[in-house]
């Protein structure tokens, strides 16, 4: 959450869905393991402190996939994807 470049010195663009769906909630408690307003709540300090840049809330799974593949930099996370066109996808097993 701190970090605001990749390696290569590109900006780092997060796109989330928005704090109540089925699986931003999955993902921020099992992966995370926090709640989303614990994640909130992060996000925000980081923001008004001037050390971090906050989330980009998207509606859907499908804008979130299209957000990440239209922008250079971008990461956020899905469940599933059938497309890997144009992303570089790191799954995630329990």
């Amino acid at each position: 959450m701190r970090r605001t470049q990749w390696n290569d010195g590109q900006r780092i663009t997060v796109f989330v869905l928005p704090r109540h769906h089925a699986l931003h909630l999955k993902f921020s408690k099992e992966r995370l393991e926090m709640f989303p307003y614990q994640l909130d709540r992060i996000w925000n300090k980081l923001t008004y402190s001037g050390l971090g840049v906050a989330p980009i809330t998207v509606i859907s799974p499908e804008e979130l996939i299209n957000a990440v593949r239209n922008t250079p930099g971008a990461i956020g996370y899905i469940e599933t994807l059938k497309d890997e066109k144009g992303l570089y996808v790191i799954e995630v097993k329990s």
